[in-house]
């Protein structure tokens, strides 16, 4: 492999942020702050009330950033990016403006699969919500277009297939150290492959390969691609200690190829919504998700089978939707997920048929702290499931502390 060379001296990828806070891009944070948003529509956004929603995101999503910033410091001016970036959050200054594709998020219309999915197309570097104009002239003085996580996943499949399941993943480092340097000559994503697999096995020196994290963030700012594929259920990661030696891998690879090309950046097709997230839904996306949520569900801990016990005796044996009473196809579903701290006691679970649990996990269908039962487009027109309740009861076991966390941040 020939040493690459830099399209152009500042050449690097930065996505959403110039200051980044890995923590923000954790799914219930990051729908949390979404929702806070779309409750106070017109406020300030140092506004006493939508401080103090963000302030409850803080304490209910447990995380240790501190969202209810105030003045000068406050969330949107030093880390809106996050929501502009991505096309949630309008950019206009001085007071909260979802656009609609923000609405839609927010309320659930478009489900977590669905964005990811839709990050997954759309998103293509320079991101003009976070790149200067300087920059982006450089990016187009080279001709270079870059679709990060399509490349990634991309990457990550080729290797899997090549070498074996095994080896379908990436580090941040070997994100860093040799597909970053690469794809800023347009290598194709098979050479690139090649090429990670040859710096894994200690056979390809990068010693005099151009540095593209320059910065002392910028190894950051990379890593959180990476990041967002996990956060969101793309990949799995392992644990290692090291950050940037941690593994970011693909339980399976993906039976199409993804091609190479120039397609336009999300921004630039927002208006267009309904358009991408049909394409997106028909994507593999969505489905690696679910299957890898799956996966993870029915991992086996000490007291799963207690849990489904105990869900399935409050629930009197009947699925809570459907009223379905073949133990055979009944599980527990968790309220708040168990990799978000939810816990395996009666009062975080309901009883429900398998398929509905896959929707229900999936966000197509939605239930309320009331018992308000909301459908997905997808689903509602659906004959499989046109008698669902649109209101259910629920056990006097089931916290509604639970129910109420899982409106919120999921």
């Amino acid at each position: 492999m020939n040493t690459p060379v830099k399209p152009f001296p500042s050449y690097k990828w930065r996505w959403l942020s110039v200051a980044p806070s890995e923590g923000l891009l954790k799914a219930p944070v990051f729908l949390g702050v979404l929702r806070a948003l779309s409750q106070f529509e017109g406020d300030a956004f140092n506004s006493d009330r939508l401080i103090e929603e963000l302030d409850r995101v803080r304490l209910d999503t447990r995380t240790d950033i501190n969202l209810a910033r105030t003045g000068d410091r406050n969330l949107i001016r030093n880390s809106g990016q996050y929501w502009r970036g991505t096309g949630l959050l309008t950019s206009r200054r001085g007071q909260v403006e979802l656009t609609e594709f923000g609405r839609k998020v927010a309320l659930g219309r478009i489900t977590n699969d669905e964005f990811a999915a839709l990050m997954v197309r759309n998103t293509v570097l320079p991101n003009p919500a976070t790149y200067g104009d300087a920059e982006i002239a450089n990016w187009r003085g080279a001709g270079l277009r870059i679709k990060p996580f399509e490349l990634i996943l991309s990457v990550m499949n080729q290797l899997g297939r090549a070498y074996g399941i095994s080896e379908a993943f990436l580090s941040s480092n070997e994100l860093i150290e040799v597909v970053i340097p690469l794809a800023g000559t347009m290598a194709p994503h098979g050479d690139i492959a090649v090429s990670v697999f040859e710096f894994r096995k200690g056979r390809l020196d990068v010693s005099d390969w151009p540095d593209c994290v320059p910065a002392a963030n910028d190894k950051r700012l990379a890593r959180e691609f990476l990041l967002f594929l996990a956060n969101f259920g793309i990949c799995q990661t392992d644990q290692t200690a090291d950050r940037y030696e941690q593994k970011f891998y693909l339980d399976e690879v993906m039976n199409t190829e993804i091609q190479q090309g120039e397609e336009q950046s999300f921004l630039e097709n927002i208006e267009r919504i309904d358009e991408e997230v049909a394409t997106s839904r028909s994507s593999e996306i969505p489905l690696i998700i679910e299957r890898t949520r799956v996966t993870a569900s029915v991992l086996r801990r000490s007291n799963q089978s207690r849990f489904r016990r105990d869900v399935l005796q409050a629930g009197a044996g009947r699925c809570i939707l459907t009223q379905e009473p073949t133990l055979e196809v009944l599980e527990a579903a968790h309220i708040i997920p168990v990799g978000d701290g939810g816990t395996d006691f009666v009062g975080n679970g309901l009883c429900m048929r398998v398929d509905i649990h896959r929707l229900y996990d999936s966000g197509k269908i939605r239930i309320a702290p009331d018992g308000g039962v909301t459908l997905h487009e997808q689903i509602e027109g659906a004959v499989s499931y046109a008698g669902l309740p649109r209101h259910i009861n629920f056990p006097q076991e089931i916290g509604v502390g639970n129910l109420e966390w899982r409106a919120r941040y999921t």
